[in-house]
């Protein structure tokens, strides 16, 4: 029976590299991209809770990438050009889905706020989504994001030791990715959470729903072309 000791030896990394690795995913978390957008989107118009339900699928999809990318997975589908490309088509498709749907909902509060029965003083009374619906948005977005793949292999590689269980590592790693991911966004979540109530006015509201749709068409848009 293995010991206790050779278990943990198994997965371990030096601290120095796993400084480097945060350092560089953070920075990762940080730049703008589609589930950013998205978060922002949920947060500003659906409130705090669907923005959270929205990062709760984004990191729940991290771990399927991770095992992937330990089981090899993940190599397989960067090498097969057929299957890059149809991961690259129903991710894009899927951003694309959700910018129209983004932007038929600004179409149709402009329609609503442009009739004489509006109160354009008033707030705008947004629908709520459900849980299953916030996470899979985040889920299916993450998911099918082909960059996301890219960084397990092309960042986790380098802090591995090809010697030793390599899911198990992968996991280690992943499980910071998502720690410094919740870290990010949830400080994202607070602050669209205090200034919320005053993005409920109805113009407010249509501006946000059609910038952030175009946004997610431009991304769905390049996803499928690069």
């Amino acid at each position: 029976m293995r010991s206790a000791d050779w278990e943990v030896n198994e997965i371990l990394i030096p601290g120095a590299e796993l400084y480097s690795f945060m350092v560089i995913i953070l920075l990762m978390i940080m730049s703008p991209g589609a589930n950013q957008i998205l978060i922002l989107q949920s947060g500003m118009i659906l409130g705090h809770q669907a923005a959270a339900y929205n990062v709760i699928g984004v990191a729940s999809s991290m771990f399927i990438h991770a095992l992937f990318a330990g089981l090899g997975l993940s190599v397989l589908i960067m090498q097969s050009p057929e299957l890059q490309g149809a991961i690259k088509g129903i991710g894009s498709a899927y951003i694309l889905y959700l910018a129209c749907k983004s932007l038929i909902n600004a179409y149709h509060l402009y329609r609503q706020n442009h009739t004489p029965a509006t109160d354009e003083s008033q707030s705008v009374t947004t629908s709520q989504e459900t849980f299953a619906q916030s996470f899979k948005k985040g889920f299916v977005s993450n998911m099918l994001n082909i960059q996301t793949s890219f960084i397990f292999l092309s960042i986790f590689p380098q802090y591995m030791n090809q010697q030793n269980n390599l899911i198990a590592q992968s996991f280690l790693l992943t499980g910071i990715f998502i720690s410094l991911l919740f870290a990010w966004y949830t400080l994202l979540i607070i602050v669209m959470a205090s200034v919320r109530e005053r993005l409920l006015h109805p113009k407010i509201q249509l501006s946000i729903k059609s910038f952030t749709g175009l946004i997610l068409f431009a991304m769905g848009i390049r996803m499928l072309l690069r």
